[in-house]
């Protein structure tokens, strides 16, 4: 995920209002009252962590085929989709929810802190530095997290996601493995 020059990603607006859209739509209820039910919330980290598997595998797809673009709206996209994961553990957090429910989200919603600073704020050239490591750690522990939150939710979403994350491995190492 690398920052491109300024106004050259019109996309960016666009993906922050739909996946903000997507969440908000998505938690609400239709009952009277407009309340908020935990399902539909584990529902929505389950599909977020799907998706941002899925985008990531897309991300170095692109990274691959020289798209240098491409890869920084999915990025974007990615980095949205995290910070929307920590309002929720926010939220889980604010209505006493289980500890898990929040524990499990904090790890990648860091992650996707420190790569906005990183890589869109600051455009720093960090992976091939020491601090290239714990990145690389967070990020797994992050999505780890996230699989152990879908495990949580139900178990044939959690295999699900357990599949999105080991396609977006093997997209990852395949550049390393066959040069």
């Amino acid at each position: 995920m690398r920052m491109i020059e300024k106004g050259k990603n019109m996309l960016e607006p666009i993906y922050l209002y739909l996946s903000y859209t997507f969440i908000l739509n998505n938690m609400k209820d239709n009952s009277k009252h407009g309340s908020i039910t935990y399902r539909k919330i584990d529902l929505t980290v389950v599909y977020l962590a799907n998706l941002i598997n899925i985008l990531i595998a897309f991300l170095f797809l692109a990274r691959m085929s020289g798209l240098t673009a491409v890869e920084n709206t999915f990025g974007i996209a990615v980095i949205t989709m995290g910070f929307t994961l920590g309002y929720i553990a926010y939220f889980n957090k604010k209505n006493c929810r289980d500890k898990w429910e929040t524990y499990l989200l904090i790890p990648i919603f860091l992650f996707m802190i420190i790569e906005l600073i990183l890589d869109y704020i600051f455009v720093l050239d960090f992976r091939s530095t020491i601090i290239a490591g714990p990145y690389v750690l967070l990020y797994y522990i992050g999505a780890w997290g996230l699989i152990g939150y879908s495990f949580r939710f139900e178990k044939k979403w959690g295999f699900i996601t357990l599949g999105t994350y080991f396609i977006m491995m093997i997209l990852s190492i395949y550049p390393y493995v066959v040069n």
